[in-house]
């Protein structure tokens, strides 16, 4: 069995083939080739114990990713099996894996439904989710101008980064985020939402992934009464585990908009429409946990073969 870090992790796995395996393994959802278990919670006093798992049996991986929340600082490991026999083939630490596949995720659906000529980018929150989602995208995208949000970090190193690559960055208030962005992403933890409806513009898609817990929200409600389309990767999870749909009210309202990532990635038509608002809600499931990881396990593996 192999231990593979997070060194390893990000040194091997590409986000251009990240994504590829994402879509893949949804599709295979849409098949019948995947199982999957929820997110299961084991609490005692501020201490949280966190898992959730899938069988991939067309990819030719199961797993388990685990992990722990304690005062504020998580800890993230997956357990990778062979599908055929069921071999224990890896351990792996989490914590760089986890962003990498919540960024390849979002950038999945944006380009099905933000502008593809996009080149505002606003984030909210510039913890680990908030910079990969940035590298992911200006690849994805042709950002030119990035806004950011996020009063406790400085963004000086991130400037003379993106300078090198013709990319603007402003850090700026909330609400100058919110009408100058094409694209916007929020990566944080709070417990209310982090701008308006009314400062968004038409067109506009909106990432919104910082939080599983169902009392936190992200998203002002007015703007989910906006959307055409609610985009989540696994409707049965995402209704619970979120506080932006969760404590949403309107639940007839709600899931007439919903659309999983399975029908998002089938559907030919999917679409960039100018006149429309698209939201794309993720608490991460199991299925790309465990398909990220047999993609580092295999790019891992490839280093060593002779």
């Amino acid at each position: 069995m192999k231990i593979i870090n997070n060194a390893a992790v990000r040194k091997y796995v590409v986000p251009l083939q990240l994504e590829r395996v994402l879509e893949q393994a949804y599709l295979s959802w849409a098949h019948g080739q995947v199982a999957m278990q929820p997110r299961f919670r084991t609490e005692v006093g501020d201490f949280r114990l966190v898992s959730m798992g899938a069988v991939l049996k067309e990819l030719g991986y199961a797993g388990s990713k685990i992990y722990t929340s304690y005062q504020g600082k998580l800890c993230f490991k997956i357990m990778l099996f062979d599908a055929a026999n069921g071999e224990a083939l890896a351990l792996l630490d989490s914590d760089e894996l986890t962003p990498l596949r919540t960024a390849a995720s979002s950038v999945l659906v944006a380009r099905r439904y933000a502008d593809p000529e996009a080149e505002r980018l606003g984030v909210y929150g510039l913890g680990p989710l908030g910079l990969e989602h940035i590298k992911q995208f200006i690849q994805a995208f042709p950002i030119r101008q990035l806004y950011v949000c996020d009063p406790k970090v400085s963004v000086s190193k991130l400037k003379a980064v993106l300078a090198a690559q013709g990319i603007e960055v402003h850090q700026v208030e909330s609400e100058l985020l919110a009408r100058s962005s094409q694209i916007i992403v929020t990566a944080t933890r709070s417990t209310t939402p982090v701008f308006e409806s009314l400062w968004v513009q038409n067109g506009t898609f909106v990432a919104a992934i910082g939080s599983c817990l169902a009392h936190a929200q992200e998203l002002d409600p007015c703007l989910v009464d906006r959307a055409k389309k609610v985009v989540v990767e696994w409707p049965e999870q995402t209704l619970k585990d979120t506080g932006d749909l969760y404590l949403y009210k309107d639940k007839e309202s709600l899931l007439s908009k919903i659309e999983g990532m399975v029908h998002t990635l089938k559907n030919d038509k999917a679409a960039y429409d100018p006149k429309s608002i698209v939201i794309y809600k993720a608490v991460g499931v199991a299925l790309a946990d465990i398909a990220a990881a047999g993609l580092a396990y295999e790019q891992y593996q490839s280093q060593f073969s002779y």
